[in-house]
């Protein structure tokens, strides 16, 4: 069951932090005067689905 929920978690945190990025990276790259970059917004991926995934996954597993 657990395993179960932590599946759907991760489902749901693959696309909000996956647009916030996008969001991200455009807004950095207007402030800085750079092109929208790739690489760039892996990070910001990155960064958001740890944010993301990581605090539900423990307390999923700590309520258990």
């Amino acid at each position: 069951m657990v395993y179960f929920d932590i599946l759907l978690v991760a489902i749901a945190c693959v696309s909000t932090p996956l647009i916030v990025a996008i969001i991200l990276d455009i807004f950095y790259a207007e402030k800085k005067q750079v092109r929208f970059s790739l690489r760039r917004t892996s990070v910001w991926y990155l960064c958001m689905f740890v944010l993301s995934f990581i605090p539900t996954i423990l307390l999923m597993t700590h309520n258990v």
